[in-house]
């Protein structure tokens, strides 16, 4: 495509150029300045503390040290773990609640408890990236926000908000605090003994950004008519009635939902359906996860649904794998997740529909489940019906395990193919992502199938 000769294109063009590198040199800048700051304030924190208890922060949670045996040895008796509490962490707890002085808590106004807080979770921060690996994820000004994200395994910790659960907590505070570190470190250790005593960095700051800003895709088997006639055609005290009894099945957790559900639906007219009612999109959204879901997917990001989970789907089992080529190789080369390029090179079994709906499904097979729209808006939440009929083909004979376990000989053959680059398998982890998500939906449409259910997709906010 040649350039544009419009100098006013360019000049637009040239600006939004550099409003982003300005906005990038800011966040650099924002980044650098955090990253001073949780290092001097980790510093302060252990600095103190040594000088004023004579007490080593990095031998109290070393491994091998007695404080993290002697709790390791009465873990879970509450008896002994009273009599053998190591005076260290006395010490320590006797310490860290003196920051707080002749306050009764924790009161994050007070410049000098804010200090504190704010230097012990950097400490906690710190220690953990630098023990085991990882990276800071810094969302906006308030520390509360900021997450470690662990190279080695995918575990993303609040250090800022566990600083302060401990600071509130009083008495014990630092047993958990030394209890939930060697927690992580076993947790690495693991990982470490199933990758062959090989120290593995598989997750990158970009896979923990992920987690907070790609929308979620999900699945959902509904009965839409049950949900349909005491939408429409019962009373809105029918309606009320049905929710109260569907409620407690959706656990204690959600009782507060269904009850502003029912307080809502309270100010209707009880004597005529509510969908005469009103049009609120979130009301009936709402009363249809109560009174007729009946199985549904876990929510998985977006993108990972729509370039491998769905393409997949369309691969199915297959029974050879085809010879590379040089636009293959180098794709290889420059480094593309395995299970990525497994599902690219591999013919597809079944043909999708690259215009239709997640690069898949024709258009025809969708439709609306509201009755005053036809046009749907699915990136701003609108859930749309799929045919589950259109799944069928490629879901009824698919087996999760068995697609695995070929992703698995794709990686051996790969190794075989004298001109292909010698790669690690880094696409492990999104394969078994992929054959869950497929045998979550499979389970999905047969449920649909078998009670006629409508098959709903929809498109939730990232998780934080």
């Amino acid at each position: 495509m040649s350039e544009s000769k419009d100098p006013e294109a360019r000049k637009s063009k040239s600006e939004g150029a550099r409003q982003l590198a300005a906005a990038e040199e800011a966040a650099k800048v924002r980044f650098e300045k955090a990253m001073t700051e949780l290092r001097e304030g980790a510093y302060r924190f252990s600095s103190k503390l040594r000088g004023q208890t004579e007490i080593s922060l990095e031998e109290l949670i070393d491994p091998e040290g007695e404080v993290v045996g002697a709790i390791a040895d009465v873990e879970g008796d509450a008896g002994a773990i009273a009599l053998a509490v190591p005076i260290e962490l006395i010490t320590f707890d006797t310490w860290l609640f003196g920051q707080i002085g002749d306050k009764e808590e924790l009161d994050l106004k007070d410049e000098t408890h804010w200090e504190t807080w704010f230097n012990f979770g950097a400490w906690l921060g710190e220690t953990l990236r630098r023990r085991h690996g990882g990276h800071w994820i810094l969302f906006g000004d308030d520390p509360h926000t900021w997450r470690i994200g662990f190279a080695k395994i995918f575990l993303e910790v609040a250090p800022f908000a566990f600083a302060e659960q401990l600071l509130r907590m009083g008495a014990g505070a630092i047993r958990r605090m030394v209890t939930e570190i060697e927690k992580i470190r076993e947790n690495h250790a693991e990982q470490l003994a199933r990758d062959g005593g090989k120290e593995i960095d598989r997750f990158l700051a970009q896979h923990y950004l992920r987690l907070h800003t790609v929308p979620l895709g999900q699945w959902m088997s509904m009965d839409f008519a049950t949900f349909g006639r005491l939408w429409t055609k019962e009373p809105t005290s029918a309606l009320i009635a049905a929710i109260k009894e569907a409620g407690p099945r959706l656990g204690p957790q959600n009782q507060n939902i269904v009850e502003r559900v029912v307080e809502a639906l309270g100010r209707a007219d009880q004597a005529k359906p509510v969908a005469a009612q009103t049009s609120d999109r979130g009301l009936f959204e709402a009363v249809a996860q109560i009174v007729a879901l009946r199985r549904a997917t876990a929510p998985i990001a977006i993108d990972i649904l729509e370039r491998v989970v769905v393409p997949a789907m369309h691969v199915g089992v297959p029974e050879s794998f085809p010879p590379l080529d040089e636009d293959d190789l180098s794709n290889l080369r420059k480094g593309i997740e395995l299970f990525v390029f497994f599902v690219e090179v591999v013919p597809h079994r079944h043909q999708a529909d690259d215009e239709g709906f997640l690069g898949s499904i024709p258009h025809e097979h969708l439709s609306t489940p509201y009755a005053d729209r036809n046009v749907l808006e699915v990136g701003k939440g609108d859930w749309v019906v799929v045919d589950p009929g259109y799944l069928v083909p490629m879901l009824k004979d698919l087996d999760p395990q068995a697609l695995l376990d070929k992703y698995d000989d794709f990686v051996k053959y790969l190794g075989a193919q004298p001109d292909a680059p010698r790669r690690r398998d880094d696409g492990r982890m999104l394969a078994e992502t992929a054959v869950r998500a497929l045998a979550e939906l499979k389970a999905c449409v047969a449920t649909a199938m078998t009670n006629k259910d409508a098959l709903v997709f929809r498109i939730l906010p990232p998780p934080g």
